[in-house]
């Protein structure tokens, strides 16, 4: 008839664990379920009942009625009960004789001839069976519906009270906690308060009175800050409110309370935030901030001496470290702190007894002086001296050990040495000095007699330093030595002397203080080498660099002068084919005009690629930072080379990645030159074939962008043992390159230059006869949202009615300007030195001034700097531009300190004059 049930035993587990949590096979509430079984069995007008809960083994029997006490507890085994509790309704047998199972139970007979049999399963809240509510009876019967619905509602009802005795057990022990955390609170010495958001005190315990004099009465209610210390309000009120922004619910804080007598105390509060309350709890640390400000005062004092200063607390750890104990061994106090000092600076060698001995002896109350091998954070052997000095308290008892730590290492390696030194020295080629502990000589070996001239007779008593020394010896450098030698402290200088018979001679002095057992010095060891030869290395070196610097300087100087010097006439020869171009030529001239135009260009760029190289070599090159559009500068360097690349029949193609961002941050004037040289060197050595500029994003975060650049040829490549050398300066790949395709070797290496500035490096790939592919990747910063574009006007008729003063020496350059302005209706007046442009200047109103910088007599720096000197407004923001044909590095500097507002570099571009006229006269 029963099976047994299928439980996993995780949820037999589970069921044996809430049925103990109602705590119920004990004697506990055996009065409430005695009633509730009476009621069963009245209902039910049966003569017995019981409830009964099922343990691991055994079957519990609780309020049992009609049946003896002998069957209180019955083995699980041999039960019903463990089979009809996992039922989901009542299980009923009328007449349990009919039930040949039942009938041969020798536990449900009861020995008393039972013949009804009636179970309702108990299950808690989670659906966890306990047990069940049992009936029995000596003869067969039946249950009506109401009485089996009874009996269902007074299972409930049995589960429902052992809920309510586990609450009660509950809310008991709550209470009971609480009220022990009141008598806590309440005997606590700290004080224990709860605070409004606003500060007033609700709760307060009795610590307050013999804390601060004030009763719990007078203070409860009350603001806080009425009790703080004024000086202390506005740094706990910022810690508080950083705290709170910073989303912290814990603090720590220390600040001063007044008592009612006026005394102000130090308390170390903890203060948690929680519900709109302040929980705080308060240790008074008056006396501990006391000694804070004596161990402070002392921490100053030891904090300047040079010796490691060590102060521990009575169970000798270490509470304070001075800086220079950190020098001496690596360990800071956040190393130290709270341990004992012997256990960290103890190694592998370390003669431990001596550190045992040491602490019976502060354990004894006494003072100690002990040499220790110890080691460093970083693991190095140290020879340490400790002077030890206990601090006793009122009562006799260990306060603190404060520790003098002096590094003897040197001194212990000084002696180690002296007794290897005693036996080579006499031997060795280096000269070798004792001295005593003035620095005066007892004894030299034979190879010092042999390097001075002097024998030990006469140097003996005497300092080497007076002996040697003449008017050429830096005599502070000897001094400092013996401040050194005197502080115990080793040193090495050099300094020129003079041997015995004149002769100059560099040396080289190795000090080494000798430390007695107390810490005096007793001796000094000096090791002398003749370092002549090696200053005489140094002074040719130091020559040659100066020499180096002034070749530099002077390379820079004659590029700089020879670029002016080229430009000036290459400006006549440019701006005069522009003005030729835009006067309507005959047609037969046109082609010569645009042959003279590229080829002045082209003059230009060579200059041009000269002068960047060396600004890239001096350091004196800058990238700009400033929006730009990559698109539209793509695609115009695709157009301004489409007709060159065509008269090679190359096909000239464009593959741009539309996720580009539109604006990005950069200098666009020298990524253009980047582009611009790798495309035109594609389309010199391509014929016939195709030309590719790949731009793709490579990597992108919030604030910058890594732009991705490949240029693809399919013309001759570059053979794999020369592709090292292409970007080396006035360097070919072949012999015949020059020759054959034109160029200045320059175009690489500035390209490789001006990439290293962006931290960019370019990749090559070719293979000969087949075609090359240079590549290199660009962070660019990208706009921010607030960036607003500028819209420069581009029509010149924002000129017209302008007045322009042109300063220049050069009729040509005159006549150049005067063509080009007065086309776009400005008005031109001229000056040919500074003393005339000043005169002008004064005399008349000018929209804009440009000012020739290289003139006879005044220059332009000074005709400038003497413009805004002048009183006025007018003299002081009139905008003046510099018309120059030089880049020397330093020049853009001085525009701005003459008072120049921007420069024009000659040969003079029509477009990048009007864009300057554009600036000033937009608005």
């Amino acid at each position: 008839m029963f099976k047994s049930p299928s439980v996993s035993p995780e949820y037999e587990k589970q069921r044996l664990s809430a049925l103990y949590s109602y705590d119920i096979l004990g004697e506990a509430l055996e009065d409430e379920l005695d009633n509730l079984v009476k009621l069963a069995a009245q209902i039910a007008n049966v003569p017995m009942a019981y409830i009964s809960f099922v343990d691991r083994e055994n079957i519990i029997l609780k309020s049992a009625f009609g049946i003896g006490s002998e069957y209180k507890i019955i083995p699980r085994n041999v039960t019903v009960c463990q089979h009809t509790m996992m039922l989901d309704k009542i299980f009923l047998v009328p007449d349990v004789s009919l039930d040949a199972e039942l009938s041969t139970n020798s536990m449900l007979s009861l020995n008393n001839g039972i013949q009804f049999y009636a179970s309702a399963p108990l299950k808690d809240a989670d659906g966890f069976e306990l047990g069940c509510l049992v009936l029995l009876d000596n003869v067969a019967r039946n249950l009506t519906e109401n009485q089996i619905e009874a009996l269902e509602t007074l299972a409930v009802q049995v589960v429902a009270q052992l809920a309510l005795k586990r609450k009660n057990a509950q809310l008991i022990a709550q209470t009971q906690r609480y009220d022990e955390f009141i008598d806590i609170f309440t005997v606590s010495p700290e004080i224990h308060c709860i605070l409004d958001r606003n500060g007033a005190i609700l709760f307060i315990n009795d610590a307050v009175t013999p804390m601060l004099q004030y009763s719990v009465n007078e203070v409860t209610g009350k603001d806080i800050w009425n009790y703080c210390y004024r000086d202390d309000i506005d740094r706990i009120v910022y810690a508080i409110e950083r705290g709170l922004r910073n989303k912290e619910k814990q603090f720590r804080l220390d600040f001063r309370l007044v008592s009612k007598t006026g005394e102000v105390k130090w308390i170390s509060w903890g203060m948690v935030a929680k519900e709109q309350r302040w929980y705080c709890y308060g240790r008074d640390i008056s006396e501990a901030k006391k000694v804070e400000q004596e161990l402070t005062k002392l921490s100053f004092v030891a904090s300047k001496v040079n010796n490691g200063v060590v102060i521990n607390d009575p169970q000798n750890n270490v509470m304070w470290v001075n800086d220079a104990f950190e020098k001496i061994t690596g360990f800071n106090l956040e190393d130290l702190k709270g341990k004992p000092l012997g256990d960290l600076i103890s190694g592998p060698e370390t003669d431990w007894s001596l550190i045992e001995n040491a602490r019976t002896l502060t354990r004894q109350k006494q003072s100690f002086t002990v040499d220790i091998l110890a080691y460093r954070k970083d693991k190095q052997k140290i020879w340490l001296s400790i002077y030890n000095t206990v601090v006793l308290d009122i009562d006799g008892k260990v306060e603190t050990e404060v520790e003098i730590i002096i590094d003897i290492t040197e001194k212990k390696k000084a002696e180690e040495e002296l007794q290897i030194l005693s036996l080579v020295a006499s031997k060795t080629d280096t000269g070798v000095a004792i001295t005593n502990e003035r620095g005066e000589i007892t004894w030299v070996n034979e190879a010092l007699e042999n390097l001075v001239g002097y024998s030990l007779d006469e140097l003996s008593g005497s300092m080497l330093g007076d002996l040697l020394s003449s008017s050429e010896t830096d005599k502070e450098v000897i001094v400092n030595a013996r401040e050194k030698a005197l502080n115990k402290q080793a040193y090495t200088i050099e300094v020129l002397a003079h041997k015995k018979d004149k002769t100059p001679i560099w040396l080289s002095v190795a000090n080494t203080p000798i430390i007695n057992a107390i810490g005096q010095l007793e001796r000094q060891v000096e090791l002398i080498y003749d370092i002549t030869k090696r200053k005489q290395i140094e002074k040719e070196m130091l020559e040659s660099r100066e020499q180096a610097l002034q070749l530099s300087e002077a390379k820079e100087m004659f590029l700089s002068v020879m670029s002016h010097e080229i430009r000036t006439p290459l400006n006549a020869v440019i701006g005069m084919t522009h003005l030729l171009l835009d006067n309507n030529p005959k047609a037969s001239q046109i082609n010569d005009l645009n042959i003279l135009k590229f080829s002045g260009e082209n003059l230009l760029n060579i200059i041009n690629d000269i002068l960047d190289f060396t600004k890239i070599e001096t350091g004196n090159l800058q990238l700009e930072s400033s929006p730009f559009d990559l698109h539209s500068l793509s695609v115009d360097i695709i157009n301004s080379l489409q007709m060159s690349a065509g008269k090679r029949g190359n096909l000239l193609n464009l593959f741009y990645d539309d996720t580009i961002p539109e604006q990005l941050l950069g200098d666009k004037t020298r990524l253009y030159q980047v582009i611009i040289n790798l495309i035109g060197n594609a389309i010199k050595f391509t014929e016939n074939g195709k030309i590719d500029l790949v731009i793709t994003v490579k990597g992108k975060t919030d604030n910058e962008v890594t732009i991705y650049f490949e240029i693809k040829d399919t013309g001759i490549g570059i053979p794999k043992d020369k592709q090292s050398y292409i970007f080396e300066t006035f360097t070919q790949a072949r012999a015949d390159i020059s020759r054959k395709y034109g160029g200045t070797g320059l175009g690489l290496a500035i390209t490789k230059k001006l990439l290293k500035l962006y931290n960019s490096e370019i990749n090559v790939e070719s293979t000969e006869g087949k075609g090359t592919i240079f590549s290199f990747a660009i962070k660019f910063n990208l706009l921010s949202d607030s960036y607003v574009a500028t819209k420069q006007a581009s029509s010149t008729t924002v000129f017209t009615g302008k007045k322009i003063l042109v300063v220049d020496d050069n009729e040509v350059n005159i006549l150049i300007a005067k063509r080009f302005l007065t086309k776009w209706g400005l008005i031109i007046d001229f000056a040919t030195n500074g003393e005339e442009a000043i005169n002008k200047v004064v005399n008349n109103i000018y929209d804009l001034i440009f000012m020739d910088i290289r003139m006879p007599g005044i220059d332009g720096f000074d005709t400038t700097r003497i413009i805004r000197e002048i009183q006025g407004d007018y003299f002081k923001t009139v905008p003046i531009i510099a018309l120059t044909a030089s880049t020397l590095h330093n020049e853009n500097m001085k525009f701005k300190e003459s008072g120049m507002n921007g420069h024009i570099l000659k040969p003079f571009n029509p477009d990048e004059i009007k864009e300057v006229l554009t600036n000033y006269f937009k608005g």
